[in-house]
């Protein structure tokens, strides 16, 4: 037994009237969840997708863009290209083009002044076809989707390739394949030929898909089942036009980007920072997030924790990654990295009621403590334990994560059992506690 926790408080949810978007007004509360079958890593991008539901399908766009001149939402977009002349690059008629028989050609688009999205709940689509001519048949260059930065090369990968008939997936800081196969000419890509790349990102799986006339029984579909957590960042994509072309272009229209979730019923959303997304080199079963999610009965993990992510950038994309799903109980962690980058406990605390501000759905918001971490000064250790005070006393219901794994001599550190090398993330013993311990909190309410 773990006589040094502290058993919780637990307080009636008050819920705050706001102003919102429509799609967010008069939702009816969730009914319970119903036992499901356990999500495999296995499943085929629709057997997926059939038990999910996207942030747009539920009125919520984050990215819609037909990338050409008359885009009705067109998308602020950040370019980086190695052209020297960038007028053969650009929004045109028919979508993004690069211009063929241009050396160099490599161009990267990125989304830009939007919230990064977080980790492994995204869906992201796109079209292109080529107009080039003078080319052997079949090559045309390269199209790339882009859906975040790493920091290591065993980060998730996610530059996923169509090169001159091969379809593959790259590791994100090196070009080390992963899945698929640069070699082989699987299919000859033609002129004129429209091509969908569709790529779905959850719980730690990497599902793309490639579909087109000339591509094999119509796709091809490339599955990772259970890699590394990936950092998020600006979604984008990258071209490359084929440098020998005597004329044409490629071209890249209809990209969108989606936040995903549970289809219905979803008992439990979490938002957050690293320690809520799990550890890096673990199946997402370890985390508390999955663990405490299949306690509740429900299957699909809705946990949009993101490496580095702070409340403020929290605050900014529950609204796409949370609040499309209505769940029925919506945890709000997070404030780790806003006390170690030198915020205030009274400014993340503002905007953790900011995002319970936001759930008017008749869900149930629950927050969560900050386990002890390494810091850089006893100011930082102090807003720490401030904005616990604010958690414990905010009159919500709190998974006090801090009581669960702190070390009862010296309550600015965690147990040796429960601390990575890092002493900031959490091991595999710690999440099952913090798992056992939402639990209880979570069926009181």
């Amino acid at each position: 037994m773990h006589n040094r926790r502290e058993f919780l408080r637990s307080a009636a949810l008050s819920t705050t009237a706001a102003v919102l978007p429509q799609f967010l007004r008069g939702a009816t509360p969730p009914t319970a969840a119903q036992p499901a079958a356990a999500a495999s890593g296995t499943d085929s991008l629709d057997g997926l997708l059939s038990r999910l539901k996207t942030a747009e399908q539920l009125g919520v766009a984050y990215v819609h863009d037909s990338l050409g001149l008359n885009a009705p939402h067109p998308s602020k977009l950040l370019v980086r290209t190695h052209l020297a002349d960038p007028s053969k690059c650009g929004r045109r008629s028919r979508g993004w083009v690069v211009s063929g028989g241009v050396p160099e050609s490599d161009t990267t688009v990125v989304l830009r002044d939007a919230p990064i999205l977080g980790n492994r709940s995204q869906y992201a689509r796109l079209s292109f076809c080529s107009t080039q001519r003078g080319v052997p048949k079949g090559e045309y260059g390269l199209v790339e989707m882009r859906l975040c930065r790493g920091t290591t090369s065993d980060d998730v990968p996610l530059r996923i390739r169509v090169a001159n008939g091969g379809f593959y997936i790259l590791g994100l800081n090196q070009d080390t394949v992963l899945a698929g196969d640069t070699t082989t000419r699987r299919f000859t890509l033609t002129p004129d030929t429209v091509y969908t790349l569709s790529v779905l990102l959850f719980q730690k799986a990497i599902y793309a898909r490639l579909s087109g006339s000339d591509v094999p029984d119509g796709m091809e579909e490339l599955v990772i089942p259970d890699r590394r957590r990936f950092i998020p960042g600006r979604p984008g994509f990258g071209l490359r036009a084929h440098e020998q072309a005597t004329s044409g272009e490629l071209a890249v229209f209809d990209w969108s980007v989606t936040p995903v979730g549970p289809a219905d019923n979803c008992q439990l959303g979490v938002i957050g920072d690293s320690i809520t997304a799990g550890n890096d080199g673990e199946p997402e079963a370890e985390s508390y997030v999955h663990l405490a999610t299949h306690g509740l009965g429900q299957a699909l993990v809705l946990n949009t924790g993101s490496g580095g992510s702070t409340t403020t950038l929290d605050a900014a994309r529950f609204l796409f990654e949370i609040a499309p799903f209505r769940p029925h109980i919506a945890w709000i962690e997070g404030g780790t990295n806003d006390i170690g980058t030198g915020l205030s406990a009274e400014s993340a605390f503002k905007n953790i009621l900011r995002q319970a501000a936001l759930v008017t759905w008749g869900g149930q918001v629950v927050l969560s403590t900050l386990p002890p971490r390494t810091l850089a000064n006893d100011a930082q250790y102090e807003q720490l334990t401030e904005l616990n005070r604010l958690i414990r006393e905010s009159g919500r219901p709190f998974v006090d994560r801090h009581a669960v794994v702190c070390d009862s001599a010296d309550s600015r550190r965690m147990r040796a059992e429960f601390a990575q090398p890092d002493h900031i993330h959490i091991t595999r013993a710690g999440h099952a506690l913090i798992a056992e311990e939402a639990l209880r909190v979570f069926k009181k309410l």
